[in-house]
């Protein structure tokens, strides 16, 4: 199974993570690295570092099939959620419908949503109870509340089933330390540095502690069950903050202990009530306080993870208030002392000008105009000083020249450096955009070989895949969906032991076109096949699963095998000739291994061509571009040359090559057919699977709309037979 863990390097994902490996399952994880911690997953997984709400998600869900999302990214801190409750509902809301509605795309089977007791607020009726009404005193807590029922609406509307914990104080290894963290965590961290330990209030406030992997056990548990709803997650055991202190110290001693008031907005007491996942899960947490809190300070000191408590003032930023105001009148002074000391020297040079230079590309627009003026400032002052009447010097053209001089140079040169900034900030847009399309790309091909070598693995585990398959497969490599096709036969045929395969492509005007088949000479099926419906064809493509032909009816194929992509039969293979007594249980798995595996190659090669359709086509066309029309080409004639399909090659010899003359060309082929231009710029149309007879048919239909279309005779002759 393929799990998909969001927020999986933090505390609780990575156990999350560690408890799904440990059975086998493929371990996928998306996270921002804010809190979490790429050491914390040392096994093999995969992962996206990137913000749960940012598109670019997508493209991770495309390239994997996921079968269950645990959703444990969020911004977990009440009192950030306070300062900052946009950012706090950005991660904790639109990333959630973020993930909930890729998971509806790309048909997710179960999403878990980690919330919180957070939810419940200040609700002194303990224990609190799944049915007790929500009524949060925090952004955070009223997001969480928000997010169960975005679950219950997905599960409700599109059918993602959803089962939703909320949490208790969770507590254990690998949590962040710092003063935001959970008490447990902030306690452990002071206690390490030999600092003395403050309470807030007389300590008699309770807390409901699990530990971290009794909260994984739980999760995995009900991922493997048919649970579904909102369930608390504790251990239903208060215990108080004094409590907590003396248990700690009973492990490490403790130096000092002090107490301060208490904060606004504490609440006194929290306790859940565990009896419904006790009894819908028959679960129950393992480890006693004191063996939790053993683990954490072993871990810690172990791994010496200690962070400094940071003061709220070392967290902020010191940013000096008018910074380049004041650097503009250091600049400016400076120049204002060198002007005495080259005036006597060198009459020629305005150096008041190369200082509104230097201003306009050192600052912004704004202080090039502060320079400027203060440049004729100075200008003015010495005029003054030179006996001139200072009412005058207002109306002196000269001064008005020289500041309008110094003003268009000044924003010229601004222009020019911010313009020389936007293109370079764009042009490190493309780089990163390009950057991003290659980890893609890369990753598909990473993905191709290792689906590639575990299908091997399988199917060299069956007796009748042994050397054949092994060799066969790497006819399977092609990212291009042509030259694929053309390999799938010869898997088919090497794999399966017969001579009469068909791949046929699914059309949504009920027929099904031939796009390659087996190179026997006497095999020759149905160029196209309507569906009928009740057919075995009909049943296979419906219900998307292997249909046999048990009855032995003439007209239906002997086996019929869908090729699904996210959801819908784009194409089946059919069997024409096997051995009755082949079609044991042995055969069938075989028949399932090499079909999944066409399947999934069929998949990474229609994920790389919708990746690269930009450079593929022509834009606003569905015409090929000379590199990509050349390869398609070669991919027929190569399986002309092996399979005996034939194609025509058509010269279009029509001159307006507008976007709106080849769109109308393009709507006049078959799905398989290819359009596109050659190196010398010439257009050409490849009707696939086609002979000279159905080449004059299409040529009257394109003379019938005014396009002039003319057969290559040399190519036909080869081809088409």
């Amino acid at each position: 199974m393929n799990v998909l863990i969001t927020g999986g390097y933090g505390f609780i994902g990575s156990f999350v993570a560690e408890r799904f490996y440990k059975e086998n399952h493929k371990i996928f994880i998306i996270d921002n690295l804010t809190t979490g911690r790429k050491e914390n997953v040392n096994f093999r997984h995969k992962s996206l570092i990137i913000d749960i709400e940012d598109e670019q998600c997508e493209k991770f869900f495309k390239a994997h099939s996921i079968d269950v999302v645990i959703h444990c990214a969020a911004q977990t801190h009440v009192k950030r959620s306070i300062d900052e409750p946009v950012t706090d509902s950005s991660t904790n809301i639109l990333g959630l419908i973020n993930m909930l509605n890729l998971s509806k795309v790309h048909g997710v089977k179960k999403f878990v949503f980690c919330s919180s007791a957070a939810v419940y607020g200040d609700n002194q009726n303990l224990p609190l109870r799944e049915d007790e009404k929500g009524n949060p005193i925090s952004p955070y807590g009223l997001n969480k509340l928000t997010g169960e029922q975005y679950c219950q609406k997905w599960d409700e509307l599109y059918g993602v089933s959803s089962l939703i914990y909320r949490f208790s104080n969770v507590y254990g290894p690998r949590q962040h330390l710092s003063e935001e963290s959970s008490v447990i965590a902030h306690f452990t961290n002071v206690v390490l540095r030999k600092e003395p330990i403050t309470i807030h209030g007389d300590g008699e406030q309770t807390r409901d502690f699990i530990y971290v992997s009794d909260v994984a056990e739980a999760i995995f548990r009900g991922v493997s069950s048919e649970l579904s709803g909102i369930y608390n997650l504790s251990t239903g055991t208060e215990v108080s903050i004094n409590r907590l202190v003396e248990e700690m110290g009973k492990l490490y001693p403790i130096t000092d202990l002090q107490n301060i008031e208490s904060r606004l907005g504490d609440i006194k007491r929290s306790n859940l009530d565990n009896q419904k996942i006790k009894k819908d899960l028959d679960w129950v947490p393992k480890y006693l306080l004191e063996e939790g809190l053993a683990k954490v300070i072993d871990y810690y000191e172990d791994n010496q993870f200690v962070a400094p408590v940071k003061t709220e003032k070392e967290k902020k930023v010191k940013k000096i208030p008018f910074l380049p105001f004041y650097e503009n009148i250091v600049l400016f002074a400076m120049f204002f002392g060198l002007s005495f000391l080259l005036t006597p020297i060198v009459d020629t040079v305005d150096i008041w000008l190369i200082y509104i230079l230097l201003a306009a590309i050192l600052f912004e627009k704004t202080q090039m105009v502060v320079a400027a003026f203060l440049a004729i400032g100075v200008q003015i002052y010495t005029m003054a000083g030179e006996g001139r009447i200072w009412t005058s010097l207002f109306v002196d053209n000269t001064i008005l020249a020289t500041l309008t001089i110094y003003l268009l140079v000044g924003l010229i040169c601004s222009y020019s450096v911010e313009r020389g900034k936007i293109v370079l900030q764009f042009t490190k847009d493309e780089l990163a955009s390009a950057q991003s399309k290659y980890a893609f790309l890369s990753s598909i091909y990473k993905d191709t070989l290792q689906v590639k070598e575990e299908m091997r693995e399988q199917i060299l585990r069956t007796e009748d895949g042994v050397g054949k398959i092994y060799e066969s497969v790497k006819q399977l490599d092609n990212l291009e969906p042509e030259a694929l096709f053309t390999g799938a036969i010869s898997v088919l045929e090497r794999s399966l032991k017969s001579s009469r395969f068909a791949i046929y492509l699914v059309q949504s005007s009920g027929y099904l076109r031939l796009a390659v088949k087996s190179v026997e000479s006497t095999f020759q099926p149905d160029a196209s096949i309507k569906m009928i419906p009740g057919s075995l064809l009909d049943r296979a493509i419906r219900e998307q699963k292997i249909y046999y032909n048990t009855a032995l009816e003439a007209q239906e194929p002997l086996f019929i095998s869908p090729i699904v992509q996210k959801g819908s039969t784009v194409a089946v293979i059919t069997c024409h000739d096997v051995q009755f007594n082949r079609l044991t249980l042995s055969y069938r798995n075989l028949v399932d291994v090499v079909s999944r595996l066409i399947t999934s190659s069929v998949g990474r090669a229609y994920e790389y061509v919708n990746e690269i359709n930009s450079e593929r086509f022509i834009e606003g066309t569905n015409v090929l571009r000379p590199y990509y029309f050349q390869r398609i080409l070669e991919n027929k004639q190569k399986a002309f040359q092996e399979l005996q399909i034939p194609f025509v090659q058509l010269e279009v010899l029509t001159i307006d090559h507008s976007a709106e003359n080849l769109q109308n060309i393009g709507s006049l082929l078959r799905m398989n057919d290819h359009l596109g231009f050659d190196e010398s710029d010439q257009l050409f149309i490849l009707l696939s699977n086609a002979t000279k007879e159905d080449a004059t048919f299409v040529i009257r239909r394109f003379q019938s709309k005014g396009i002039l279309v003319v057969l290559q005779e040399e190519e036909a002759v080869i081809n088409a037979g």
